[in-house]
């Protein structure tokens, strides 16, 4: 089964919480989950049929940070079609701005609270999934 969301942040309570979150949002909806630029790179690459059709990439990590991540991903033929949500807990404009540049489909700043990542995960999955088209190849 092809996975729909992949969402990477170190943060392990945060990705979670996410993941929860995002369930309860579409409980049908597959989320995979990776802590490290490093684990996502390597579950991507490992089966191209477990692929998602959208990424959500924390910025800030340790080793390996988001930007990194981002630019690899976009260098690599068999990954760059895959839309890039970009976030980090703040929206300093050199990240936003790095992120588009490097090929970012999107970036948020991640929502705080139960209530404001209920409503994002919402929209979220009503945008990508209800009107955004995706490259099949």
């Amino acid at each position: 089964m092809r996975s729909h969301i992949m969402i990477i942040d170190d943060a392990i309570d945060q990705l979670q919480l996410m993941r929860v979150v995002f369930k309860m949002v579409d409980p049908g909806l597959e989320v995979v989950i990776a802590s490290s630029g490093d684990e996502a790179l390597k579950s991507l690459r490992s089966d191209p049929d477990l692929r998602p059709k959208v990424i959500l990439l924390d910025l800030r990590m340790p080793g390996k940070d988001g930007k990194a991540v981002l630019a690899e991903l976009k260098a690599d033929p068999d990954l760059k079609r895959i839309p890039v949500c970009a976030f980090s807990n703040g929206d300093i404009e050199k990240d936003v701005c790095d992120c588009y540049e490097h090929g970012a489909s999107f970036y948020f700043k991640k929502p705080t609270g139960l209530e404001p990542l209920k409503e994002f995960a919402a929209h979220f999955k009503s945008l990508w999934f209800e009107f955004a088209s995706f490259c099949p190849r």
